[in-house]
């Protein structure tokens, strides 16, 4: 009766137990399944975000290409140019060498304050059925082929372009230019030239250069010679109102050799320190008591002219002008002409 009731028991346990393992498994089954459906939510979001970086990667790319290309056209137009460029400059280097003693200006003169009015008042009268009149202004050390747009710079004759190339004026200058070449010549002005530009129509256009010779300049003019020299202040850039005119003895220039020379040279040199310390006595005495000055204008020996601008101070502007004043011979009110005329240069 005992074995009985124990064999109940252990079957009772055993039934137990497998219930048991029959409920575990069930449960790790469903936790497995989660895992699984965990891990295929992460492998979706992993495949969102690859799909979002290769969209990036070819956008990317796509720019990298259009990059290479706009740089490889950029290249290709610059070669272009420096290739044209380079064909124009040999072809002007060509005419230069066949002829350059044959190309010369058809006329060069200087035109007082009251000529070049009247010259203005001539050219601007000027007018064409249509637009063949070129003006050109130039600012100092500016080339025409700097300004010009290739198409009108056609319209000039490398001849032209050639001797326009020999100046080199410290104002600038001022084209007028028929493209029928009726009427061909630059004018240099004795003020600077503001801006560079150009206009093509039916007439030229001259009111610049008239604004340029009517600025009421206050201006200091300096004629520096060994021996003579002229101080003048014009507040108006019309009359002086402060002439100085310097004179000292300065020995003439020794032409024989050996230690005669030499000394005589030595004693030359003493003769002109003394004579720019007397101009620059009289200088300072000028630019005190005459504040505000615009510009200044030399001219004279380039020697004594450096010495001068490095007395000056350096807010000033300085035109050099390479004409040749004779102090001696020339008073005051003709030195102001010869300073505010301008150059015409026919080409």
């Amino acid at each position: 009766m005992t074995d009985k009731k124990t064999a109940q028991r252990e079957v009772a346990a055993d039934g137990k137990k497998g219930l048991g393992t029959i409920i575990g498994k069930i449960s790790g089954k469903g936790r497995l399944e989660l895992e699984v459906d965990r891990l295929n939510s992460r492998i979706v979001e992993l495949e969102i975000d690859l799909r979002g970086t290769k969209n990036q990667l070819e956008k990317r790319e796509a720019l990298a290409r259009q990059a290479v290309a706009d740089r490889q056209e950029a290249e290709s137009r610059l070669n272009q140019e420096l290739v044209r460029t380079q064909t124009l400059s040999h072809e002007l280097e060509t005419i230069r060498e066949k002829a350059p003693d044959k190309l010369e200006f058809r006329g060069v003169e200087t035109l007082s304050p009251s000529a070049i009015r009247a010259y203005l008042s001539k050219i601007s009268s000027f007018h064409a059925p249509s637009d063949d009149l070129l003006t050109a202004y130039l600012l100092p050390g500016a080339r025409l082929s700097s300004v010009l747009s290739e198409k009108v710079l056609d319209m000039v004759r490398e001849e032209s372009l050639i001797l326009l190339e020999r100046l080199d004026p410290e104002t600038g200058l001022i084209l007028f230019y028929d493209i029928h070449r009726m009427i061909c010549e630059a004018i240099v002005p004795p003020f600077p030239v503001p801006s560079s530009s150009w206009q093509l129509g039916n007439n030229f256009e001259t009111s610049f250069l008239e604004d340029i010779l009517n600025k009421d300049y206050r201006m200091l003019v300096l004629v520096l010679h060994a021996g003579e020299s002229f101080i003048g202040f014009a507040p108006d850039a019309r009359v002086f109102d402060t002439e100085e005119f310097i004179k000292s003895s300065v020995k003439e220039k020794h032409s024989k050799g050996g230690f005669s020379q030499r000394r005589f040279e030595r004693l030359r040199e003493e003769d002109i320190a003394h004579h720019m310390d007397k101009v620059f006595e009289a200088l300072d005495k000028v630019l005190e008591e005459n504040p505000g000055i615009d510009c200044v204008i030399m001219s004279g020996d380039s020697q004594l002219i450096r010495e001068a601008q490095k007395r000056l101070p350096l807010n000033f502007e300085i035109i050099e002008k390479p004409t040749d004043i004779k102090v001696e011979k020339t008073g005051g009110e003709e030195i102001l002409r010869t300073v505010l005329s301008c150059r015409r240069y026919l080409l």
